[in-house]
Protein backbone atom coordinates (compact mmCIF):
# COMPACT_ATOMS: atom_id res chain seq x y z
CA UNK A 1 0.00 0.00 0.00
CA UNK A 2 0.93 3.60 -0.96
CA UNK A 3 1.96 5.68 1.78
CA UNK A 4 -0.61 8.35 0.72
CA UNK A 5 -3.03 5.46 -0.53
CA UNK A 6 -6.83 6.51 -1.16
CA UNK A 7 -6.58 10.64 -0.32
CA UNK A 8 -6.74 13.16 -2.63
CA UNK A 9 -4.20 15.73 -3.18
CA UNK A 10 -4.27 19.49 -4.50
CA UNK A 11 -1.35 20.51 -5.76
CA UNK A 12 -0.73 24.08 -7.05
CA UNK A 13 1.50 24.86 -9.76
CA UNK A 14 1.44 21.24 -10.94
CA UNK A 15 2.23 22.12 -14.30
CA UNK A 16 6.21 22.25 -13.92
CA UNK A 17 8.92 22.12 -11.69
CA UNK A 18 8.71 20.85 -8.33
CA UNK A 19 4.93 20.35 -7.95
CA UNK A 20 5.00 18.22 -10.84
CA UNK A 21 7.39 16.31 -9.52
CA UNK A 22 5.35 15.59 -6.70
CA UNK A 23 2.01 15.17 -8.45
CA UNK A 24 3.74 12.35 -10.20
CA UNK A 25 5.31 11.17 -6.45
CA UNK A 26 2.21 11.62 -4.67
CA UNK A 27 -0.27 9.36 -7.26
CA UNK A 28 2.67 6.26 -7.52
CA UNK A 29 2.18 6.66 -3.75
CA UNK A 30 -1.59 5.82 -4.52
CA UNK A 31 -3.15 9.50 -4.46
CA UNK A 32 -5.39 11.05 -6.28
CA UNK A 33 -4.10 14.11 -7.49
CA UNK A 34 -5.56 16.98 -8.37
CA UNK A 35 -3.39 19.74 -10.61
CA UNK A 36 -4.11 23.19 -9.67
CA UNK A 37 -2.37 24.92 -12.72
CA UNK A 38 -2.75 28.50 -14.18
CA UNK A 39 -1.18 27.16 -17.68
CA UNK A 40 -4.16 24.49 -19.71
CA UNK A 41 -0.83 23.34 -21.86
CA UNK A 42 1.11 22.09 -19.09
CA UNK A 43 -1.54 21.56 -16.69
CA UNK A 44 -2.71 18.87 -19.06
CA UNK A 45 0.74 17.99 -19.81
CA UNK A 46 1.25 17.00 -16.07
CA UNK A 47 -2.17 15.20 -16.06
CA UNK A 48 -1.14 12.67 -19.09
CA UNK A 49 2.46 12.07 -17.56
CA UNK A 50 0.72 10.67 -14.24
CA UNK A 51 -1.71 8.99 -15.75
CA UNK A 52 1.02 6.87 -17.73
CA UNK A 53 2.60 6.67 -14.91
CA UNK A 54 -0.39 4.57 -14.10
CA UNK A 55 -2.10 7.04 -11.47
CA UNK A 56 -4.68 9.20 -11.19
CA UNK A 57 -4.59 12.77 -11.49
CA UNK A 58 -7.37 15.61 -12.91
CA UNK A 59 -6.28 19.11 -14.23
CA UNK A 60 -8.10 21.70 -12.57
CA UNK A 61 -7.71 25.29 -13.95
CA UNK A 62 -6.62 27.34 -11.48
CA UNK A 63 -5.41 30.88 -10.63
CA UNK A 64 -4.23 31.33 -6.73
CA UNK A 65 -4.35 34.71 -6.54
CA UNK A 66 -7.72 34.70 -7.47
CA UNK A 67 -10.52 34.07 -4.48
CA UNK A 68 -13.37 32.68 -7.04
CA UNK A 69 -11.25 31.15 -8.77
CA UNK A 70 -9.78 29.09 -6.13
CA UNK A 71 -12.62 28.34 -4.60
CA UNK A 72 -14.00 27.20 -7.78
CA UNK A 73 -11.26 24.76 -8.24
CA UNK A 74 -11.44 23.36 -4.30
CA UNK A 75 -15.51 22.84 -4.88
CA UNK A 76 -14.26 21.00 -8.09
CA UNK A 77 -11.92 18.57 -6.62
CA UNK A 78 -14.58 17.53 -3.73
CA UNK A 79 -17.39 17.16 -6.27
CA UNK A 80 -14.99 14.91 -8.26
CA UNK A 81 -13.30 12.85 -6.10
CA UNK A 82 -15.49 13.37 -2.74
CA UNK A 83 -13.62 14.70 -0.68
CA UNK A 84 -9.53 17.01 -0.32
CA UNK A 85 -6.93 15.79 2.58
CA UNK A 86 -4.01 16.97 1.48
CA UNK A 87 -2.99 20.55 0.26
CA UNK A 88 0.79 20.85 -1.05
CA UNK A 89 0.65 25.42 -2.15
CA UNK A 90 3.55 25.01 -4.15
CA UNK A 91 2.45 27.57 -6.70
CA UNK A 92 4.94 30.94 -6.54
CA UNK A 93 8.57 32.03 -7.19
CA UNK A 94 10.63 35.38 -7.48
CA UNK A 95 10.73 37.46 -10.43
CA UNK A 96 14.61 38.97 -11.55
CA UNK A 97 13.40 42.55 -11.08
CA UNK A 98 13.46 41.57 -7.03
CA UNK A 99 15.52 44.10 -5.57
CA UNK A 100 16.14 46.11 -2.00
CA UNK A 101 13.83 47.99 -0.61
CA UNK A 102 15.13 51.47 -1.48
CA UNK A 103 14.84 50.49 -5.28
CA UNK A 104 12.20 47.99 -5.68
CA UNK A 105 9.32 48.50 -8.07
CA UNK A 106 6.39 48.49 -6.10
CA UNK A 107 4.74 46.52 -8.75
CA UNK A 108 7.21 43.78 -8.14
CA UNK A 109 5.58 43.77 -4.29
CA UNK A 110 1.75 43.42 -5.98
CA UNK A 111 2.97 40.54 -8.37
CA UNK A 112 5.29 38.67 -5.50
CA UNK A 113 2.99 38.76 -2.65
CA UNK A 114 0.00 38.05 -4.59
CA UNK A 115 1.52 35.01 -5.96
CA UNK A 116 3.59 33.59 -3.09
CA UNK A 117 1.75 34.80 -0.12
CA UNK A 118 -1.67 35.51 -0.51
CA UNK A 119 -2.21 32.59 -2.98
CA UNK A 120 -1.09 30.26 -0.10
CA UNK A 121 -3.45 32.26 2.21
CA UNK A 122 -6.50 31.73 -0.24
CA UNK A 123 -5.78 28.04 -1.47
CA UNK A 124 -5.52 27.16 2.26
CA UNK A 125 -8.84 29.23 3.41
CA UNK A 126 -10.78 27.42 1.23
CA UNK A 127 -9.53 23.63 1.05
CA UNK A 128 -8.80 23.47 4.99
CA UNK A 129 -12.45 23.45 5.74
CA UNK A 130 -12.89 20.40 3.48
CA UNK A 131 -9.86 18.55 5.08
CA UNK A 132 -11.22 18.98 8.36
CA UNK A 133 -14.36 17.59 6.89
CA UNK A 134 -12.84 14.75 5.70
CA UNK A 135 -11.74 13.42 9.49
CA UNK A 136 -8.39 15.66 9.26
CA UNK A 137 -5.17 15.72 7.12
CA UNK A 138 -2.36 17.93 6.26
CA UNK A 139 -0.92 20.92 4.08
CA UNK A 140 2.65 21.43 2.86
CA UNK A 141 3.41 25.23 2.27
CA UNK A 142 6.39 26.17 0.22
CA UNK A 143 8.70 28.47 1.93
CA UNK A 144 12.15 29.03 0.87
CA UNK A 145 15.73 29.97 2.19
CA UNK A 146 15.18 33.45 1.38
CA UNK A 147 13.04 33.65 4.28
CA UNK A 148 16.23 32.28 6.65
CA UNK A 149 19.41 34.17 5.67
CA UNK A 150 19.66 37.97 3.84
CA UNK A 151 19.10 37.80 0.13
CA UNK A 152 19.18 40.52 -2.16
CA UNK A 153 15.87 39.78 -3.09
CA UNK A 154 13.86 41.90 -0.20
CA UNK A 155 10.28 41.13 -1.60
CA UNK A 156 10.76 37.62 -1.96
CA UNK A 157 11.85 36.92 1.38
CA UNK A 158 9.61 38.94 2.60
CA UNK A 159 6.33 36.94 0.99
CA UNK A 160 8.63 33.60 1.84
CA UNK A 161 8.76 34.54 5.57
CA UNK A 162 5.23 35.67 5.91
CA UNK A 163 4.68 31.64 4.44
CA UNK A 164 6.56 30.48 7.64
CA UNK A 165 4.23 32.45 10.07
CA UNK A 166 1.45 31.76 8.57
CA UNK A 167 2.52 28.34 8.17
CA UNK A 168 2.83 28.17 12.17
CA UNK A 169 -0.40 30.15 13.15
CA UNK A 170 -2.34 27.61 11.24
CA UNK A 171 -0.95 24.80 12.60
CA UNK A 172 -1.34 26.33 16.22
CA UNK A 173 -5.12 27.57 14.55
CA UNK A 174 -5.47 23.81 12.68
CA UNK A 175 -3.84 21.41 14.66
CA UNK A 176 -6.31 20.82 17.32
CA UNK A 177 -9.00 20.14 14.26
CA UNK A 178 -6.61 16.74 12.35
CA UNK A 179 -4.66 19.44 10.07
CA UNK A 180 -1.26 19.69 10.15
CA UNK A 181 0.51 22.21 8.29
CA UNK A 182 4.13 22.40 7.79
CA UNK A 183 6.87 24.37 5.52
CA UNK A 184 9.87 23.84 3.25
CA UNK A 185 12.56 26.30 2.68
CA UNK A 186 14.41 24.78 -0.65
CA UNK A 187 17.95 26.52 -1.31
CA UNK A 188 18.53 26.32 -5.18
CA UNK A 189 16.72 23.27 -6.90
CA UNK A 190 17.21 22.70 -10.87
CA UNK A 191 13.44 23.88 -12.19
CA UNK A 192 12.90 24.94 -15.71
CA UNK A 193 13.08 28.83 -14.03
CA UNK A 194 15.88 28.42 -12.21
CA UNK A 195 17.66 27.03 -14.95
CA UNK A 196 16.92 29.69 -17.31
CA UNK A 197 18.05 32.15 -14.68
CA UNK A 198 21.57 30.62 -13.74
CA UNK A 199 22.04 30.50 -17.63
CA UNK A 200 22.31 34.51 -18.35
CA UNK A 201 25.51 35.10 -16.90
CA UNK A 202 28.28 36.20 -18.91
CA UNK A 203 30.77 34.11 -20.77
CA UNK A 204 33.55 32.49 -19.32
CA UNK A 205 32.19 33.34 -15.81
CA UNK A 206 30.97 30.12 -13.30
CA UNK A 207 26.94 30.36 -13.43
CA UNK A 208 25.50 30.40 -10.53
CA UNK A 209 25.14 26.98 -9.95
CA UNK A 210 28.61 26.14 -10.13
CA UNK A 211 29.35 28.76 -7.62
CA UNK A 212 26.23 27.24 -5.38
CA UNK A 213 27.75 23.49 -6.10
CA UNK A 214 31.50 24.97 -4.53
CA UNK A 215 30.04 26.78 -1.47
CA UNK A 216 26.99 24.28 -0.58
CA UNK A 217 27.54 20.96 -2.03
CA UNK A 218 24.33 19.85 -0.71
CA UNK A 219 22.92 23.26 -1.77
CA UNK A 220 21.89 22.40 -4.87
CA UNK A 221 18.95 20.07 -5.32
CA UNK A 222 16.27 18.40 -8.03
CA UNK A 223 12.51 18.59 -8.46
CA UNK A 224 12.87 15.41 -6.85
CA UNK A 225 14.40 15.77 -3.74
CA UNK A 226 11.57 18.61 -2.67
CA UNK A 227 9.43 16.15 -3.57
CA UNK A 228 10.15 13.61 -1.03
CA UNK A 229 10.34 16.03 1.42
CA UNK A 230 7.05 16.79 0.70
CA UNK A 231 5.86 13.57 0.72
CA UNK A 232 7.16 12.67 4.17
CA UNK A 233 5.16 15.97 5.44
CA UNK A 234 2.41 15.01 3.66
CA UNK A 235 2.26 11.47 4.87
CA UNK A 236 1.68 10.08 8.41
CA UNK A 237 5.28 9.54 9.09
CA UNK A 238 5.96 13.25 9.78
CA UNK A 239 2.18 12.97 12.59
CA UNK A 240 4.73 14.58 15.64
CA UNK A 241 5.56 17.35 12.79
CA UNK A 242 3.33 20.56 13.52
CA UNK A 243 4.35 24.01 12.68
CA UNK A 244 7.48 23.31 11.43
CA UNK A 245 9.66 25.23 8.87
CA UNK A 246 12.26 22.85 7.43
CA UNK A 247 15.60 23.68 5.63
CA UNK A 248 15.94 21.97 2.74
CA UNK A 249 19.25 23.62 1.36
CA UNK A 250 22.32 21.47 2.16
CA UNK A 251 23.30 24.39 5.24
CA UNK A 252 23.11 27.84 3.12
CA UNK A 253 20.77 28.75 6.26
CA UNK A 254 23.39 28.46 8.84
CA UNK A 255 26.03 30.69 7.04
Amino acid sequence: MGRLEGRVAFITGAGIGIARAAARLFAAEGASVVIAELDPGLGAETEGLVREDGGTAAFVATDVTDEDRVRAAVEETVARFGKLDLLYNCAGGSIPEDAPVTDVDLAVWDHTMNLDLKGTLLCSRHAIPHIIEAGGGTVVNMASTAALQPMRMHVYSAAKGGVIALTRSMAYQYGRKGVRVNAICPGYVLTERVLKRFAEVPEGRPSGIEESRRRWPYGVGEPSDIANIALFLASDESRMINGAALPADGGMSNH
